[in-house]
């Protein structure tokens, strides 16, 4: 997952600097027993090529990582009409591990051979990666630990703001993720990412360096310097808690794979994969119930929702009940949680209690106007309730916020929405487009983008939305796109489902 990557002992690096030699290991590579037919490699990389060409091309592939592989060039290994690697030297790793951006890279991310067949291989496989590939799974009942050094400082005044800093920051990651947050005074060899300051005064200014670090390990993940000026402290400190959250929340996607402990993976939660929701399921039902079980049951409300948005369960309207059962249990176990209070607000909305789910809407952004998911609850009830220029505002305001970029494309489809309520179609074209950039997988905004952009009369473009649509939910078609069960309230208030009756599919 991620780059293809040649490596020996050592971590000696053999990768090919060939885009198309490291395509061949690639498909080498992930093929049953690491094998494949000289044929089939040959018509992935060069299918538009003469069969002469494309088979002198194949040599100097094969070529090219035999040079590559130094040493141990007898790892390539060939017989009659096929080609692969040695399964006694070579071994494949398909751990996925988050990039700089804290995101899961895609299987073979660096591939962009231009070649049809190639590209058709290539989307498939990356589809069976992410069902397949499961990172090792968080120990029962451990979570993950946030631990808050004192600030150290120039003076009292300088400490005192550095301290409200570290612990809104650390109160605001708990509020979204199950982790426990305590002062630096745990076991020294507990696994832990700690997180510290140094503040200074300048001037009018007051400067705070702000590191996250990992115990016991000491390696440093995350380090930025902020600025607050006097005259402006207030709201500078809000930016800079919702930047230092969002840099604990990267960490610790980042941690995930060198530290079993440290829990869920937020991007997981906020997906709409069915392998990493369920992936993101079984974290969290493994958790301790004792400390984080309102935000525990509130975000396994949240996955089964969103499979059910995503047409994801056999059974939509079971799943749905329990999703309910968990924001219930959420709720009851922190009546004044903002993120338990928007979750159940969601799953309300999707049960067409408008006005409960506005209520608790409500409630949550009077309880943390800046909670992300407050915003989000809030702006698609104002939807649910036909105040559509209100939720649009709400989903702006969100999307501005500094933690909209832990979860981008929730938000994108939410601008998406509410301005195809609006009637602004070409502008909800563009969110839902944005939406596709960070979520391929993404069913609303393949429908949506369908139905727009047959509406401007853009056939070509409608028919790849729809095709991309049928090859992520089996069992799609227009008939079906067209039905009363279907989830498209917003295209059929819209008068936008005319794409049903165009016969592209």
């Amino acid at each position: 997952m991620g780059p293809v990557e040649l490596t020996g002992p050592g971590r000696v690096p053999l990768t090919p600097r060939g885009m198309r030699a490291r395509g061949a290991l690639a498909v080498m590579g992930s093929a049953t027993a690491m094998r494949v037919l000289r044929a089939r490699l040959q018509d992935l990389l060069f299918s538009t090529r003469e069969p002469e060409n494309a088979n002198a091309s194949l040599r100097q592939v094969l070529r090219e990582i035999r040079i590559s592989l130094a040493d141990a060039r007898e790892a390539l290994v060939s017989g009659p009409g096929w080609v692969g690697l040695d399964g006694q030297m070579v071994r494949l790793d398909m751990t996925a591990r988050p990039g700089p951006d804290g995101q899961m890279p895609e299987f073979a991310a660096d591939l962009d051979i231009p070649d049809p067949e190639f590209e058709d291989w290539l989307r498939d496989a990356r589809m069976h990666a992410e069902q397949a590939v499961t990172p090792q799974a968080p120990e029962p009942s451990l979570l993950p630990v946030l631990l808050t050094a004192d600030p150290v400082a120039g003076d009292s005044e300088t400490g005192v703001i550095a301290a409200m800093i570290l612990g809104e920051a650390a109160g605001r990651v708990c509020d979204l993720v199950p982790m426990v947050a305590m002062p630096d005074r745990a076991d020294p060899g507990q696994s832990a990412i700690v997180l510290s300051a140094v503040a200074n005064r300048l001037g009018q200014a007051v400067h705070v360096l702000v590191k996250l670090s990992h115990r016991p390990s000491s390696r440093l993940f995350w380090s930025h310097k902020f600025v607050l000026e006097r005259g402006d402290l207030t709201p500078a400190m809000g930016d800079c808690t919702a930047q230092i959250c969002v840099g604990v929340m990267r960490v610790l996607e980042a941690l995930r794979t060198v530290d079993a402990a440290l829990g869920v993976s937020f991007a997981d939660v906020f997906s709409f994969n069915q392998a990493r929701l369920e992936r993101a399921e079984h974290a969290l039902a493994g958790m301790d119930d004792g400390v984080n079980a309102s935000l525990t049951m509130a975000l396994r409300a949240w996955v089964r929702t969103t499979q059910v948005f995503e047409r994801l369960v056999p059974d939509p309207e079971r799943s749905i009940q329990e999703a309910q059962e968990f924001a219930t249990k959420a709720r009851e176990a922190d009546p004044y949680s903002a993120t338990a209070l928007a979750v159940g607000s969601v799953v309300e909305g999707y049960m067409n209690h408008g006005q409960v789910s506005f209520w608790l809407a409500q409630q949550a952004v009077q309880a943390d106007a800046r909670n992300p998911l407050a915003r989000y609850a809030y702006s698609q009830a104002l939807t649910d309730l036909g105040r559509h220029k209100e939720a649009h505002r709400e989903a702006r305001a969100g999307l501005a916020e500094a933690l909209s970029v832990l979860n981008p494309a929730t938000w994108q489809l939410r601008m998406g929405i509410s301005l195809t309520r609006l009637g602004r179609f070409a502008e909800a074209e563009q969110r839902f487009d944005a939406v596709q950039q960070f979520a391929p997988e993404n069913r609303p905004s393949l429908r949506f983008l369908a139905a727009l952009r047959y509406h401007r009369h853009d056939e070509p473009g409608a028919l790849a939305a729809l095709q991309a649509l049928r090859r992520n939910e089996p069992g799609f078609s227009l008939d079906l796109m067209g039905s009363d069960s279907y989830p498209v309230a917003t295209l059929r208030q819209g008068g936008l489902l005319g794409v049903t009756r165009s016969g592209l599919i």
